[in-house]
């Protein structure tokens, strides 16, 4: 049995055109294909914009064609820019996940505070509440930014 040279190129085609779709997921991120196109065509255009090169340049309709699988070929240095391009969002991602822990972890902490205070001795510890109470972001927890005396 001969395997045909067409037919492994193909399927070499293929896998790239399939790995340089995987790709623009990562950059576009999730929502419909029409935005993550766009998410995606707008980063890379930013990060290569190859003024002296209009054949490099990328389009969207490239885009659009590695995420549907339509393109028959990838080239070497649309693989290359677009790996540098996915590693780029994910590390952004990333970095807004962790900022978006710390702050959740702060909202809890400053929150419990509250409570703290406002158990032990509510008149005593008032100047205190009310600086957390206009803390951005809510160490609000009854949602009274401060009259601690309302519903109790």
């Amino acid at each position: 049995m001969d395997i045909s040279t067409a037919n492994t190129e193909s399927q070499k085609h293929m896998s790239d055109v399939a790995m340089a779709g995987d790709y623009v997921t990562d950059i576009g991120g999730r929502g419909p294909a029409k935005v993550i196109i766009a998410r995606t065509f707008k980063r890379l255009a930013e990060m290569f914009p190859h003024v002296g090169e209009p054949e490099k340049r990328w389009t969207e309709r490239r885009v659009r064609g590695f995420l549907s699988g339509d393109a028959s070929t990838v080239q070497f240095y649309e693989m290359v820019e677009l790996h540098r391009a996915a590693e780029e969002a994910k590390a952004e991602r990333e970095l807004l996940a962790k900022a978006r822990k710390e702050h959740a972890d702060f909202i809890a902490k400053t929150a419990s505070i509250r409570a703290l205070l406002e158990h032990q001795d509510e008149a005593f510890h008032q100047p205190e509440l009310e600086r957390l109470g206009r803390v951005p972001g809510g160490a609000d927890i009854a949602g009274d930014r401060g009259d601690c005396d309302a519903g109790h």
